[in-house]
């Protein structure tokens, strides 16, 4: 039990917190009632009295006051039992405190977790030479996953927003800095960082800030502002806007992800690319600065709570509000080194196409290249999206198998007992994507569609007739892996069990076959769509197309890849065959099972 805080005197001095955190918004609640809500990191304070609007709004400007001089912030002085209510559940829920904070920009640098950063730096494993993706991936797939890779597969395995992650500029700066990805790729450069100071969110926090791209970004502003630009003029022949200004998220989340496809489309190009260690160093600025509001309007779009479609229009400080709000200045690895004027001008431009001030400066000469980038961008849009569902479809697997196993907590013995154990801690991986709840699956599957969709519509040359529709996708053929495909599955796991617990364990085999076959069928039919796709990608970067096919053991890939980043998910076969040593080949035209020497094809 806790004790109840010390009453508050109205003589006593009181202390915010982290003034400089607090973040305020106004949201409409769901039966239409204004509230004030204070953001600061992941902790949210509501106020749905308007009395106490102004209230609230005086309190984040306090450094420190006297308790009863809070009575006259509001037009109604608060009686004095209110308002000592007011201020004893503030200090119980750590927003305000008794004695002054001893922290200072300096010290929070020296924090355990700054050193326990720079502690895992020096001791994580990397590639000692710089790495990249053409002409053959293979090496680095090899390293990391223990797998091969054809070049004509690699926007189906990395997303086109990461794909630039890797490569170095003529700085010697990778342009992922510390979030490139793979992690296993990313070089030990030297880096300078810092506490944050700027005020939001990421104030005084202990993660790091890097300053060293930070001087980067700044030596490059104003050519970056022009790309930005010169982009932003490429996107809206293709995606004119609302008549009053203002964009549609969905666009915006399109525009960034084809500026980030930019420097990448200079590198992996198959005739004449940018060798790595060439690439201009205003696109690695520019992709750097791009990529958090591709990350921001990307998480405005995927979160069914605050449900915002392809189509909502938004205005730039509905962006920038929504980064503090969402949290999304900070990571692991550090907090956003842009300050907030830059990040805001930046936005403005992108979408209001605000002008430089004085003559705009020269770019180089891959600014010819940005159409062929803004399709590059939207079919790697189209791609991601197209996986994305099936990892979505992971998630329900995982959640419907792992409730199975829920009802029946007795069953531990025999191979079922085996498998169950694995599955239940691989349930856990799922947990920080949210596609083991319904929600966020049902929310998820049509924003993807509305992704995939909008994306085709801007590719240039792509006619009408030549476009995919994504339902195909989403729903597959009821003759697709049917009543014949269901029996023989059902008479494997039958036939995996051990005899003497065959017959307690066969109903929940039986059910969890019935799960399986179900995302066997989503992933199968989603191969055809993913195939095509690729084929265009490649078609556009003039490279070779694979001479194999596109299965789940280039899925695999997909998963082993993000081992150890959030929203990772271990790939549900891969969990089948580590505990009942079951492999499987699922193609487009078959789906193959292996095991003790015999394959059991399935159609």
């Amino acid at each position: 039990m806790q004790q109840d805080p010390a009453s508050v005197d109205p003589r006593e001095s009181l202390f915010l917190t982290a003034r400089k955190r607090f973040v305020p918004v106004y949201n409409t609640s769901p039966d239409g009632a204004k509230e004030l809500t204070l953001y600061c990191g992941l902790q949210e304070i509501s106020f749905d009295e308007p009395e106490l609007f102004p209230w609230a709004e005086t309190l984040i400007q306090q450094d420190s006051f006297l308790a009863g001089a809070a009575a006259n912030w509001s037009a109604a002085p608060l009686e004095w039992p209110r308002l000592k209510e007011l201020l004893e559940t503030l200090i119980e829920a750590g927003i305000l405190a008794r004695e002054a904070s001893q922290h200072s920009a300096s010290q929070a640098a020296l924090s355990a977790t700054h050193f326990d950063f720079l502690d895992r730096e020096q001791a994580r494993k990397a590639t000692e030479v710089p790495r990249w993706w053409s002409p053959d991936p293979s090496p680095i797939f090899q390293e990391i996953t223990g797998s091969d890779l054809d070049i004509g597969f690699l926007e189906s395995i990395v997303p086109v927003h990461r794909l630039a992650h890797i490569a170095l500029d003529r700085e010697g700066r990778q342009v992922g800095e510390a979030n490139s990805f793979p992690d296993r790729m990313r070089l030990k450069l030297p880096t300078e960082y810092k506490t944050c100071g700027y005020a939001g969110t990421r104030y005084m926090d202990e993660a790091p800030m890097n300053m060293t791209a930070l001087r980067s970004m700044l030596a490059h502003w104003r050519p970056v502002l022009a790309a930005t630009l010169a982009c932003r003029a490429e996107f809206i022949k293709r995606y004119p806007q609302y008549p009053d200004g203002r964009w549609k998220l969905g666009d915006l989340y399109l525009m960034t992800s084809g500026v980030l496809a930019l420097p990448a489309f200079q590198m992996l190009r198959w005739n004449d690319p940018v060798q790595n260690g060439e690439l201009d160093p205003v696109l690695s600025s520019l992709f750097r600065v791009i990529d958090g509001v591709r990350m921001v309007s990307g998480h405005m779009l995927d979160l069914y709570e605050r449900p915002m479609v392809h189509d909502t229009p938004i205005v730039p400080t509905d962006v920038t509000m929504a980064a503090e709000r969402e949290d999304q200045y900070r990571s692991g690895r550090g907090v956003c080194a842009g300050p907030q004027a830059m990040i805001d001008e930046l936005v403005q431009t992108a979408m209001y196409g605000k002008p430089l001030d004085g003559p705009p400066p020269e770019l180089g000469p891959w600014a010819a290249d940005i159409p062929r980038a803004i399709d590059y961008g939207l079919l790697g849009r189209q791609q991601n999206a197209t996986v994305a569902t099936i990892w979505v479809a992971v998630g329900g697997a995982y959640a419907h198998i792992y409730a199975a196993l829920q009802r029946e907590p007795s069953l531990r013995q025999g191979r079922l007992g085996k498998l169950r154990d694995a599955l239940e801690r691989d349930f856990l991986t799922i947990l920080p994507g949210r596609n083991d709840q319904v929600e966020q699956r049902t929310w998820s599957y049509p924003y993807h569609k509305n992704t995939f969709e909008h994306a085709q519509l801007g590719v240039t040359g792509l006619a009408p007739e030549d476009r995919i529709d994504f339902d195909v996708v989403l729903h597959p053929p009821a003759g697709l892996l049917g009543e014949s495909a269901a029996g023989a599955l059902r008479d494997l796991f039958a036939s995996l069990e051990e005899p003497e617990f065959a017959a307690v364990n066969g109903p929940l085999w039986q059910e969890i076959a019935g799960h399986l076959l179900d995302y066997l069928r989503f992933e199968r039919n989603a191969l055809p769509t993913v195939i095509a796709v690729q084929r265009r990608i490649n078609a556009l970067l003039g490279r070779p197309q694979p001479a194999a096919p596109f299965t789940s053991r280039q899925l695999e890939i997909f998963h082993k890849i993000r081992v150890g980043t959030p929203g990772a998910a271990v790939y549900l076969l891969e969990s089948f065959r580590k505990t009942l040593g079951l492999e499987f080949d699922n193609r487009e035209e078959a789906t193959t099972i292996t095991f003790g020497g015999r394959s059991l094809v399935l159609r």
